[in-house]
């Protein structure tokens, strides 16, 4: 009863604080209106879409701002007479579309279909580019970077040539999107969450329930801080809360993910027999490749490429396999391969460290990361952490944020933009306890200002909750229809992964 009250007195000055510091909706902007269109993906036998796009303004300080189109697909309930409330998706990245790009779009698409279909026995579904992104207005894409990072190399390149190559690629990219008129400083979370109600708005409807992924969950909580009388529900996969920074918890976002995997592998017999001292012999691992890097080469014929596996690429391998739920039980296997120098697995799954990547809008992500992230990062907090959890904060040694946030324009982060955000409305948090970008404790800190939020953890499950778990899904529209969940939800969230055995 204590502590309920202390997460109510909290939520209560956090509210309190947002208004006395100024946040809240952004000044009225020219009426927004949605124009139908083609839609521009297959429609399946027996559903139904309404596509076009929304009009938002560039900025919503000035009167006469141009208009930016962002293009939407509203995926229609099979009801007869759909609820007034439909539910936004807000995806991640930041940078990342809903739809996907080229060739993809049309198995994207066929994927969203199934995945809707139980949200829209009663709601409409919208999915929309956020601007800047994918189909929207400006294109921000870098592919000066896409092509720097796809030349195929049969010897690594030294970090110095990397970083040339990409200061030359981020440059031309900057100087051209400022030619053509890109303003840095309209691509933010704030911005991100009104365009977000102006879809909503355009399409007619007063409240809205929200879905939302990684980066997108910032987005979505902004709304709640902005507009939150609007939220009917809220469903937050993967929580990423605007109070913390990921750039000053690297290593230990890094240490807490290999923490998670050697407890449950020493904890399970099979796991402890076939990988005994697993930490012990992959920290002794990191720190040989550390001092001798292994020179590879890997992909087949098309995706052919250098890689120097170091101690710090051995790790990232780690987190990149750890990041997805389905490669969590491979995870022991592929270090004691590579511990008895058989590296291939863990190659495939070591970062290129090349920036660019074609399903990413490159300029809005620079955009937002450097002015949320890498600009108001504490150097001070990221020494500490590499000092606090060795050797992990080597995956940060050769990070190009501060490079590329040097050259990239972008505007400047309120410091109450920064405060955790309170809210009355419903919210159901999902996390992953391998998930090594937002993890479970990152869920914790949000709803202790979300009074009326549950949070489930899922102990197998990694980044994006919903895409591996199906009690997620089906726990998410739960809470969208009941506005809550039973106790008793999802009882084999609670049990650990089976890991391979050789």
């Amino acid at each position: 009863m204590q502590a309920r009250s202390a997460r109510r007195m909290l939520a209560a000055l956090l509210m309190a604080a947002a208004t006395a510091t100024g946040i809240g909706a952004a000044p009225a902007a020219a009426e927004t209106r949605f124009t139908p269109g083609p839609c521009w993906f297959t429609v399946p036998e027996g559903e139904a879409a309404l596509c076009g796009t929304v009009a938002v303004a560039e900025r919503r300080d000035r009167p006469n701002s141009r208009s930016l189109r962002l293009p939407v697909a509203v995926l229609l309930s099979t009801a007869r007479q759909p609820a007034p409330d439909p539910v936004l998706f807000l995806e991640g990245g930041p940078g990342a579309s809903p739809f996907g790009s080229g060739e993809a779009t049309e198995e994207r698409m066929e994927v969203w279909w199934e995945l809707s279909a139980p949200f829209r026995r009663t709601r409409n579904l919208i999915l929309f580019d956020p601007r800047g992104v994918g189909r929207a207005e400006p294109d921000t894409d870098c592919p000066e970077l896409d092509t720097a990072g796809a030349t195929r190399r049969t010897r690594p390149v030294t970090r110095e040539q990397r970083a040339a190559a990409e200061r030359a690629a981020v440059a031309a990219c900057a100087a051209r999107l400022g030619a053509a008129g890109l303003d840095g400083t309209q691509f933010s979370t704030p911005v991100a969450a009104e365009d977000a109600l102006d879809v909503v708005t355009a399409l007619g409807a007063q409240r809205v329930n929200l879905f939302a992924v990684s980066y997108g969950t910032r987005v979505g909580l902004e709304i709640l801080r902005r507009q939150g009388a609007r939220v009917r529900t809220a469903v937050f996969d993967s929580v990423y809360p605007p109070d913390v920074n990921a750039q000053e918890e690297t290593a230990w976002l890094a240490q807490r993910a290999y923490r998670r995997l050697f407890d449950d592998c020493a904890a399970n017999r099979g796991c402890r027999s076939s990988f005994p001292d697993l930490e012990k012999r992959f920290l002794d691992l990191v720190e040989r490749l550390d001092r001798n890097p292994v020179d590879l080469v890997v992909g087949d014929h098309e995706t052919r490429r250098a890689l120097r596996l170091s101690g710090g690429s051995a790790i990232a391998a780690g987190l990149e396999a750890m990041a997805i739920s389905e490669a969590v039980p491979t995870v022991p296997a592929m270090i004691d391969r590579a511990i008895r120098g058989q590296y291939a697995a863990m190659a495939e799954w070591a970062p290129t460290n090349w920036l660019g990547d074609p399903e990413i809008a490159d300029g809005l992500a620079f955009s937002v990361e450097c002015r949320e992230s890498v600009n108001p990062a504490e150097p001070a907090k990221r020494a500490d952490g590499a000092r606090r959890f060795p050797p992990y904060g080597i995956v940060a040694v050769d990070d190009p944020g501060q490079r590329v946030c040097r050259l990239w324009p972008t505007g400047h982060q309120e410091p109450a933009e920064r405060l955790p955000v309170a809210s009355p409305v419903p919210v159901l948090l999902l996390s992953g306890a391998y998930d090594p970008v937002t993890p479970p404790d990152w869920g914790d800190r949000a709803a202790a200002t979300l009074p009326r939020s549950r949070h489930l953890v899922f102990r197998a499950a990694s980044h994006i909750v919903t895409s591996s778990e199906d009690c997620a899904l089906a726990a998410a529209v739960s809470f969208v229809e009941q506005e809550s969940v039973p106790a008793t939800v999802c009882p084999g969230a609670a049990r650990p992964p089976v890991f391979e055995r050789p």
